[in-house]
């Protein structure tokens, strides 16, 4: 007890450091704990309402409608007394008054859904879908379809050939629908209202799903693995029908949101280390100040134990107060991720931080002030009783003698920041990229601090007093100034990396470099409305681009060898569009091997017809140059040899394809076409698409510039919640910015009060102070936005097809205020030295 007792006097008596230790410690803990809430929250939604999202127990899909067997052989795993729903859902027009706009039409019957429920205003019977030409919406759809005043007589709309009246809003939908980015709103109908319409075609993208609830003993996982075993065993080779459980919608949700929370919370891990800097640095300067203290207690007998002892519990007792700190700002931080996150998450879900979090962050708090500090523990080593009689400052950092005790205690920082990269990330794999990224990018800035710092030995020989003094104090404290440097090229890095890649998404979406947006994507033309159409889009003079036949068939070998890996069959994508054309769009170009031939193709030929393959998908599926492939276009087997591989930038928002098949192949294959149009004015644009619908009720009309409008609005709100992230984290290196400097004034004052009794003005001395921490910010900042630009460019090449655009706006503002905050910082933080009076010298030395 009489050494916790010291651990809490040596707390009070050291205020200063106690205050800065936990500070910068909550703060760097502080976006981890709101970081991993909002994951966990976001998990444990998703796991508590998987059957309420997928709607069933197990979902049967196909894009065609299940034959008879096939309902045969679900009925006899399932049992034909097992509740069942169906929906079908495709994408079509819908017209108003006066104009039309895409929608996604959710027919189905009067079970669906099998777990969850609508919420509808009025309460209206789900089964009034059926009975009538009806159809349910939210309040959001409405206003987009223009019903804005429906308190007088229902709305109604158009569906291909057939008229449908607004019954009731919906303020809550079954399923996915609030979590997932739609293309368009929804609209939902009874399937019987569905056959007058005649909006569903040969070549229409429809799928048809087929749910079923089991009973509540019913082992879903095994029933879905005999299911599968079955209908495999029935109809060998590629399966057509997917066969889904709550654990499929399981992995595809992690796939979704995982991508967010774990960029996010790679960025938390980085607060945390740059905490972590803090904190060793801090701690290194208190060592030096109890230095003789504990010479004092070992030369009254106290042994090496219990001092180590006193240590650690000051240090622990301060964690323990930063992790409730850390807590408190945390749950200040959570709010804001619904608001982040809007439109991208459940709108109501509920962000709270549990047990397990509090764990971690207490874990944290308390054994991280001790890891973090762990590789300086080795000072206590080289403390004697006889450093009394010296007048030592300051134990050098390292020596041979050290070394392997300084090694050793680095091990247990690399293992907790890797453990806890691995559980933000959910992988090994992504968790050691990260820490192999982090350490490149420490040690890149960390050789180029050593580099400028043993610079600044010749930038001291100078007439100038201010700049000898500053930038000679620079080289003298090369580890104090290395540590500062680091911390702030680490925040600069940080935050200069998130803009360049942004700025190519922005660009490319919005405007292509040497690309057209168009006006319109047209989708399911249909091979008798060819001609008809062209004249009409002729007549309009309007811009048609890419007029493209689409067939859809299925790879089934590459090299004689099966193309459906059966150890992969969830993932494995088994159907594709196909389609040719005589030349490539400018979206198009050719990275390897030579042009199709355009000489057609005859099915008399004893040799395979040429195909061209984008490059993406060729690396995702092995091929190769000269490999050949087998395909099944609508029943008949065909060989190709892939001549090419291509590069194609779908921002665009062209058709293209996966695959293109030399001219001749797919002449007689029914099809479908799709095309986009563009128009110079708006007015224009929206007569041609009324047009369009009026004459061509079936075709679905994309409205490209909406779509790309809600792509960036998704991306602005993704690039604020990770600059909020990133500016939160780098309020931890300003903290060290700020410990560093006001230790650095503290141990200079003698330095100080001696320049003022040589004759130095209070001026002089600020000036001193000002370009040292100035170089300091200037020279870190200039480093983290040079290496971003290195890392942005590598990681935008790797994830995003190289989509990187140089922001010298946002580099240029990280430049000056990282300069501007790191000599304010070190101006107010040496402000009291500053002022202090040089007697104190004289005090000193008597």
């Amino acid at each position: 007890m009489l050494w916790i007792r010291m651990a809490f006097l040596q707390i009070i008596r050291n205020k200063g450091f106690a205050f800065f230790f936990m500070f910068n410690l909550a703060m760097g803990l502080a976006g981890f704990i709101a970081v991993l809430s909002f994951g966990r929250s976001l998990n444990r939604h998703m796991d508590e309402n998987l059957k309420e999202i997928l709607t069933a127990d197990i979902e049967i899909s196909s894009n065609t409608p299940l034959t008879f067997e096939e309902f045969s052989i679900a009925d006899e795993v399932l049992g034909k007394d097992t509740q069942k729903a169906r929906l079908i859902r495709f994408y079509t027009m819908a017209g108003t008054k006066g104009d039309a706009r895409l929608v996604e039409v959710m027919a189905m019957d009067g079970t669906y859904p099998l777990y969850g429920s609508f919420n509808l205003l009025n309460q209206t019977p789900v089964k009034a879908l059926e009975e009538s030409a009806a159809v349910f919406m939210t309040q959001d759809t409405a206003g987009v379809l223009g019903f804005e005043n429906t308190a007088n007589e229902p709305p109604a709309l158009t569906l291909g050939g057939k008229s449908f009246v607004l019954k009731d809003f919906l303020s809550e939908e079954p399923g996915l629908s609030s979590a997932s980015f739609e293309l368009a709103p929804k609209l939902y109908m009874g399937i019987r209202q569905l056959e007058d319409t005649g909006l569903i075609k040969f070549g229409s993208r429809v799928r048809y799903s087929h749910f079923f609830r089991l009973g509540e003993n019913a082992d879903i996982p095994s029933l879905t693995e005999t299911l599968r075993a079955r209908f495999s065993e029935k109809f060998p080779g590629p399966p057509r029908l997917r066969i889904n459980d709550t654990r499929d919608v399981n992995r595809r949700l992690s796939r979704v949101t995982g991508y967010f929370t774990r960029f996010m919370g790679l960025i938390s891990i980085t607060g945390l280390f740059l905490s972590g800097i803090a904190s060793a640095y801090l701690f290194r300067g208190y060592l030096n100040s109890r230095k003789k203290d504990m010479a004092v207690l070992m030369s009254l007998g106290a042994k090496k134990s219990r001092i180590y002892l006193t240590i650690s519990s000051e240090l622990m007792v301060m964690g323990t107060l930063a992790s409730f700190v850390a807590i408190i700002i945390s749950q200040a931080l959570i709010p804001a991720f619904p608001f982040i996150f809007k439109g991208l998450i459940p709108a109501h879900i509920r962000i709270h931080t549990d047990p397990f979090t509090l764990m971690i962050a207490l874990f944290m708090g308390v054994a991280g002030s001790l890891i973090f500090c762990l590789p300086l523990f080795i000072r206590i080593f080289r403390i004697r009783p006889l450093m009394l009689l010296r007048n030592i400052e300051e134990t050098p950092f390292f020596s041979i003698r050290t070394a392997p005790f300084l090694f050793a205690g680095f091990f247990p920082v690399i293992a907790a920041f890797f453990y806890l990269s691995c559980l933000l990330t959910g992988s090994v794999r992504d968790g050691s990229i990260f820490m192999a990224g982090s350490g490149l990018a420490l040690a890149i800035l960390s050789g180029l601090g050593g580099i400028i710092f043993s610079g600044c030995q010749y930038l001291s020989h100078t007439r100038s007093m201010v700049r000898k003094i500053a930038f000679r104090n620079l080289f003298r404290n090369k580890w104090s100034s290395l540590s500062c440097f680091v911390s702030i090229a680490m925040g600069a890095f940080l935050i200069s990396i998130i803009p360049q890649i942004q700025k190519g998404l922005q660009n490319e979406i919005s405007r292509p470099e040497g690309l057209k947006i168009p006006a319109f994507f047209l989708v399911d033309i249909q091979d008798e409305q060819k001609e008809p159409f062209l004249d009409l889009v002729k007549q309009e003079k309007a811009d048609l681009s890419n007029f493209s036949p689409m067939v859809r068939g299925r790879i089934l070998s590459i090299n004689q060898h099966p193309f459906y890996d059966e150890n992969n069959s969830r993932s494995q994508r088994l159907e594709f569009n196909f389609s040719h054309r005589k030349t490539l769009d400018v979206s198009e170009t050719i990275v390897q091997g030579r042009p199709l031939s355009q000489t057609p193709w005859h099915f008399e030929s004893k040799i395979p017809f040429e195909i061209s393959v984008e490059a993406s998908f060729a690396g995702q599926h092995g091929i190769a140059l000269g490999d050949v492939m087998g395909f099944e276009v609508q029943g008949i087997v065909l060989e190709g040899q892939v001549v090419n591989f291509r590069n194609v930038r779908w921002n665009s928002f062209q058709p293209n394809f996966y695959l293109l098949f030399q001219d001749g192949v797919l002449d007689d294959a029914p099809k479908t076409y799709l095309a986009s149009v563009s128009h110079d004015s708006v007015e224009k644009r929206q007569a041609l698409r009324q047009k369009i619908i009026r004459e061509f009720p079936n075709i679905s009309v994309i409205d490209v510039t909406r779509l790309a409008g809600k792509i960036l609005s998704i991306t602005d709100r993704l690039s604020v919640s990770v600059r909020f992230m990133a500016w939160f984290s780098i309020a931890a290196g300003l903290v060290l910015i700020f410990s560093i400097a006001r230790h650095e004034a503290l141990k200079n004052q003698n330095q100080i009060n001696l320049l003022k009794v040589l004759g130095a003005g209070t001026p002089a001395i600020r000036s001193i102070t000002l370009l040292e921490f100035g170089f300091t910010g200037c020279a870190a900042a200039l480093a983290g936005v040079g290496l971003s630009f290195c890392f942005s460019y590598a990681g935008a090449w790797y994830f995003f097809d190289s989509l990187w655009r140089f922001d010298p706006n946002a580099s240029i503002l990280i430049l000056v205020l990282t300069t501007l905050i790191s000599m304010g910082t070190a101006l107010a933080a040496s402000g009291k030295v500053l002022n202090s009076k040089p007697a104190g010298l004289l005090s000193g030395l008597s």
